[in-house]
């Protein structure tokens, strides 16, 4: 028997497997006539020493950058059929931001998220978001895999 999911998230991030993973999202959410929530996470870590030269400009400049990306998801899921979907810009690190808003305040029954994102330095320096999401994340977890093997 297939688990029916009422409350997806998804996180992006602008990249090509962001955005396969947003496709992939809003095909499980319209299956299951399922909540979608859409997180874009303006990580914080990268700003720390600019912010102080600039006063929180560039921070300021990547909000409104996260906001429009995310009002073309939001507009894009409800072009494909998806009533209940809403959008959110969060600050921190992308994969603890992730499970936070799982555990605490959205609590998905899946997380959507690509396979990568990040480039691949900061991956082996940071982790992968997908790999800590996977084991810290209070439901299923669906890594979207096939922007990767297009490569």
């Amino acid at each position: 028997m297939m688990k029916e999911y009422g409350r997806i998230l998804t996180a992006v991030d602008g990249s090509e497997s962001g955005e396969a993973a947003f496709f992939k999202a809003v095909q499980v959410a319209l299956r299951n006539h399922a909540e979608l929530l859409i997180v874009n996470v303006v990580d914080t870590l990268y700003f720390a020493n600019v912010t102080a030269a600039d006063g929180g400009a560039t921070v300021n400049q990547f909000t409104e950058t996260s906001k429009q990306l995310l009002e073309d998801y939001r507009k894009r899921a409800e072009e494909m059929g998806l009533s209940k979907v809403n959008a959110e810009v969060v600050y921190g690190s992308p994969k603890a931001r992730i499970v936070e808003i799982a555990e605490d305040d959205f609590h998905p029954d899946l997380i959507v998220v690509g396979a990568v994102g990040q480039p691949r330095l900061a991956r082996m320096l940071l982790g992968s978001v997908a790999s800590y999401v996977t084991v810290h994340a209070p439901c299923d977890v669906l890594v979207e895999r096939e922007s990767i093997s297009k490569k």
